[in-house]
């Protein structure tokens, strides 16, 4: 079984409160091994490295991995700001290896692989997951599921979010031991029996026609249905929408013959040539479809992903759910955040959760399939030790 304790804190003090937040989950372990942790935070403009040498002088010896956040997600109290969260794992069946690509803009594909391969070398065994959290800023414009699928393979369950920054939208920072980076991605690989199950709920929702997508770079589009894609935009919601507002309206991406698609939320626009820039790389060749987005639709997904990820377990349940959305579900739910986590925090086996508000959700549709990036969705992911 996957034994998980976890505390969070949002004392005015971000150092104090890992330190009690470290302590209760020593506590709570009861003289149980640590084996590895998460680690999240929220809180900005701190110095991190003091926070993660808090965690390695009670845990010196787990394999630890985590990132800044636009927000946590625990059991404890769902969603939460300026605030830190740890889980501590332990798993006497399973084995853990953690390692760190660097300077991920530079060369994505050389840097992963690299990444991968150290995690790989510690962990002497075949992988059955793989957890990841890569820079929210310095991935913007790279394909960065295409990288993983080159890396890791097109199997592998690869899972994770985007670090952020508050919403601030200018540099996030990852963590890997007692080591604090940026433009970088920690990888938590996980070998043994699992049992795994994933949900991928999209809030917004696709409607109307859909429009070929004519020129595309990276994650800029240029121009959609022989027209810029501004303009594109102005068919549906006047000449007059604002930048700032774009991001509420994302497509919806369709490549090839698949039924399934992924979202791409407008990030910038530039007014000069009608192009706008999109979190996430852009497949070519591609369709797209504008969509509507809404609380109610919002809460409903999140609330019936939940629904379905518990049924995969009826009776026991899960040892862990674990739980990345989106921060654009986050500020269309305002003060409904915890509604879409109402069915978690509702279960009466009292699964354990955990997970944060990202910059981008990483998973694939079903387990073994290929992993795909993400916006505006809500992943979450049943973990269990297969039973014997």
């Amino acid at each position: 079984m996957i034994d998980s304790v976890f505390s969070m804190s949002d004392d005015l003090d971000p150092v104090v409160g890992v330190r009690r937040v470290v302590e209760e989950c020593r506590k709570t372990l009861a003289g149980r091994p640590a084996h590895a942790g998460l680690f999240f935070t929220s809180c900005l403009d701190i110095d991190y490295a003091l926070m993660l040498v808090e965690i390695h002088k009670v845990f010196p010896e787990i394999e630890l991995v985590g990132c800044t956040t636009d927000g946590e997600i625990t059991r404890q109290i769902g969603c939460s700001e300026d605030s830190s969260a740890l889980m501590i794992l332990s798993a006497p069946g399973l084995r853990f290896a953690a390692a760190v690509a660097e300077h991920l803009a530079d060369d994505p594909r050389s840097s992963v692989k690299h990444g991968y391969e150290a995690a790989r070398a510690k962990l002497s065994a075949d992988p059955a997951l793989a957890l990841v959290f890569p820079d929210g800023m310095s991935t913007m414009n790279i394909a960065i599921d295409d990288v993983f699928r080159s890396v890791m393979g097109e199997t592998l369950p690869i899972f994770g979010g985007s670090a952020g920054d508050g919403f601030r939208i200018e540099q996030t920072f990852q963590f890997l031991g007692d080591r604090v980076y940026t433009d970088a991605m920690p990888m938590l690989l996980v070998a043994g029996d699992l049992d795994l199950a994933v949900n991928i709920a999209t809030g917004p929702v696709p409607y109307g026609d859909s429009y070929r997508v004519d020129r595309a770079e990276a994650n800029v589009i240029r121009n959609i249905d022989g027209v810029t894609a501004l303009e594109f935009y102005e068919r549906f919601f006047g000449p007059y929408i604002e930048d700032r507002e774009l991001s509420f309206f994302p497509l919806a991406v369709y490549t090839g013959d698949r039924e399934d698609f992924v979202l791409r939320d407008p990030l910038s626009v530039d007014r000069n040539d009608g192009s706008i820039s999109f979190v996430g790389r852009i497949e070519k060749p591609c369709r797209v479809r504008i969509t509507q987005v809404t609380r109610e639709e919002t809460v409903r997904s999140g609330q019936q992903g939940s629904e379905r990820i518990l049924s995969v377990f009826p009776e026991d349940g899960p040892d862990l759910v674990l739980v990345f959305s989106c921060t654009s579900r986050k500020h269309v739910l305002g003060s409904r955040a915890n509604e879409e986590l109402s069915v978690l925090m509702g279960d009466e086996r009292q699964v354990m959760f955990f997970g944060f508000y990202c910059y981008g959700e990483i998973g694939p549709f079903t387990i073994h399939s290929p992993v795909h990036f993400h916006s505006d969705t809500i992943v979450t992911v049943a973990l269990r030790s297969r039973r014997k």
